[in-house]
């Protein structure tokens, strides 16, 4: 597989409008046509939604499912999740792994239960609860407050990387050039579809193992192209 050529201090400066719009259009008509219905997609209840999110951290999304089902058939407020037995809440959690989160949730829920207002609905208020960080903040802010928020994680980096062709790493997402190009990239008009269907685009098309031959995005990634170049240079050998 190519390596990309570029860095991202160059490159994110200089990614044009129109690769930009045929992203953004691109990506929210496949996400319009291949949404997934998960259960916290469905919830209005912001407690289990921020359950949610802080379940998904580094977790994928078909192993969450019945952890949270369980959950919120169990816990319906904070204050129910804050009674629960430690032993039980915790083995609750055990299949998702990260031993850290069942501690968070739990602090999580103490700090709620304490809210008259419920959760908090400022994404700097939402970064000062236990266990939720950026992440977490800007995909409760996006998918239950629907305030589109630009949201980042690893997949959503190695997609942009391979689009827009830069080089990424384990740092890329905390690169102020990086940031810059994903504020652009994210619209405010079908910002929340846009950022469902990164979640699920990255996950199902722009994998580790990309299926370019399925994406739409094919005619103008830079890795895609690259790739396509590299074969057609091999067979003329």
């Amino acid at each position: 597989m190519p390596a990309p050529k570029a860095n991202i201090k160059s490159k994110a400066v200089v990614a044009d409008r129109d690769s930009i719009v045929f992203f953004r259009k691109t990506l929210r008509r496949w996400a319009s046509r291949n949404f997934v219905s998960f259960p916290w997609r469905r919830s209005r209840n912001r407690f289990h939604g921020l359950v949610a999110e802080v379940m998904l951290q580094r977790t994928r999304a078909d192993q969450v499912v019945p952890v949270f089902e369980e959950f919120v058939r169990r816990y319906p407020t904070p204050r129910h999740a804050l009674m629960a037995p430690a032993h039980s809440f915790t083995n609750l959690l055990r299949p998702l792994g990260l031993r850290w989160r069942a501690k968070a949730l739990r602090n999580l829920s103490r700090t709620l239960s304490k809210r008259s207002a419920g959760v908090p609905s400022t994404l700097d208020e939402l970064k000062r609860l236990p266990g939720v960080g950026d992440y977490a903040a800007a995909a409760f802010n996006t998918f239950h407050l629907e305030s589109p928020t630009t949201i980042i994680d690893s997949n959503i980096v190695r997609l942009y990387g391979r689009f827009f062709e830069f080089e990424t790493g384990p740092e890329t997402r905390r690169n102020k050039a990086f940031r810059v190009l994903a504020d652009k990239v994210q619209p405010f008009k079908n910002g929340r579809l846009f950022a469902y269907g990164l979640l699920d685009f990255t996950r199902s098309v722009c994998t580790p193992r990309p299926h370019c031959a399925i994406c739409p995005l094919r005619n103008k990634c830079s890795y895609n192209l690259e790739t396509q170049t590299e074969h057609t240079q091999r067979g003329r050998k």
